[in-house]
């Protein structure tokens, strides 16, 4: 797609009080209590891998 495109999801969220933790687009992943975030589509190995981690915590 042509043209930069504005985060709106992260604005509305700053504005209810969150914290966008990422700054660009880097695979970055992030826990926050039972909240599982990434950045980007690049996080998507490392999002199911964390989502994994934390379902077989949640199961033992």
């Amino acid at each position: 797609m042509p043209g930069k495109l504005p985060w709106l999801l992260a604005k509305r969220l700053e504005t209810l009080g969150m914290k966008v933790m990422n700054q660009g687009i880097t695979g970055q992943v992030h826990k926050d209590r039972k909240l599982l975030t990434g950045d980007s589509p690049l996080a998507g190995n490392k999002l199911g891998i964390l989502a994994a981690e934390e379902l077989l915590k949640a199961v033992k």
